[in-house]
């Protein structure tokens, strides 16, 4: 019933809650941290922005950020940002959704209640937020690591060879 997608947004809300302190956090930070792709979570993101749960910045020192109070934030507020209930599909054949199976309706209110009990805080473990930044691990200009150099054997010089024999 629960998309990965919402799984994968409900795990975006989770880190950023959690890096909350730390400033903004940028896709580039998110895909490895998290094991998706930079378009990946922009397609997250942006419904997420929309709905006002996360707030963004552009240019240097930007990214995203949690909106509001982490405790006041439900997981099923952002499920319903990626998942329609019965009451947002409209049926086909003109009846309305009271004559599906109650069962249905009945695990989606399950569903709803439950998601509705935990909040953003619940899964934040602030003792263990990580100290080190994206920049500080990769450096300001987040170039690649440099090969070692190879030192050579040989001699540098003519002068040098000389000396070799």
């Amino acid at each position: 019933m629960i998309s990965k997608k919402t799984i994968h947004a409900i795990e975006v809300c989770v880190f950023l809650a959690g890096q909350r302190g730390m400033g903004y956090v940028t896709t580039t930070e998110l895909s490895p941290r998290l094991s998706l792709s930079i378009s990946y979570l922009e397609n997250i993101l942006k419904p997420l922005k929309d709905h006002g749960l996360v707030t963004a910045m552009k240019g240097p020192g930007g990214g995203y950020m949690i909106c509001g109070d982490v405790s006041l934030v439900s997981i099923w507020d952002i499920a319903v940002v990626f998942e329609r209930t019965f009451n947002d599909v409209p049926l086909s054949d003109g009846t309305d959704a009271m004559t599906l199976a109650s069962y249905e309706l009945g695990l989606e209110q399950i569903v709803k209640d439950t998601l509705n009990s935990f909040t953003l805080s619940d899964f934040v473990d602030y003792s263990s937020v990580e100290v080190k930044s994206y920049a500080q691990e990769m450096g300001r200009f987040k170039f690649k690591p440099l090969p070692t150099p190879i030192m050579p054997k040989a001699p540098n010089s003519v002068f040098q060879l000389h000396m070799s024999f």
